[in-house]
């Protein structure tokens, strides 16, 4: 049999390249988790509820210019009353209306359901005025409905 002596060499190349890798790796763990906990830390709100509201004046008296503006829930989800807000604002005066008082909650589950109206009653004359309602999400903080519903008289 043949002696056969091998040659065994000491190198570090191989060392230097495994802690190369395992520096990257590191560099990119630590990024990621920096730019995650960053994005993360951001609040976000609820996006607003999908709902059809209309509104329209109904029955102006012609003697004092008296009327009723009526919000109708025609479709999408319930409302929560105590999380929604509504403004009738006449000639840029804004007044929020109390939807507990105001609406016709016919379940009473407070919410305002599809089918249900709010109707608030003016009792100033609004003959000729701008007359404007926006109803609020304030959960999330955007406008479910906003519309004119007189225009004012110029001359």
């Amino acid at each position: 049999m043949m002696n056969m002596k091998m040659k065994i060499r000491n190198s570090n190349e191989a060392v230097s390249e495994i802690v190369g890798t395992v520096l990257l790796l590191g560099m990119a763990v630590s990024m990621f988790s920096l730019l995650s906990f960053t994005v993360m830390s951001y609040p976000f709100n609820p996006s607003p509820p999908s709902v059809n509201l209309v509104a329209c004046m109904q029955g102006i008296n012609n003697v004092t210019g008296e009327t009723n503006v009526t919000i109708g829930h025609y479709g999408g989800e319930s409302l929560d009353i105590s999380t929604t807000k509504v403004m009738v604002s006449i000639q840029g005066i804004s007044n929020d209306v109390n939807i507990t008082r105001y609406l016709n909650d016919s379940n009473k589950n407070a919410l305002w359901d599809i089918g249900e109206k709010l109707s608030y009653h003016i009792s100033e004359n609004v003959v000729g005025k701008r007359v404007e309602v926006t109803v609020v999400d304030t959960k999330s903080n955007s406008i479910i409905m906003s519309g004119l519903l007189q225009e004012e008289d110029t001359l």
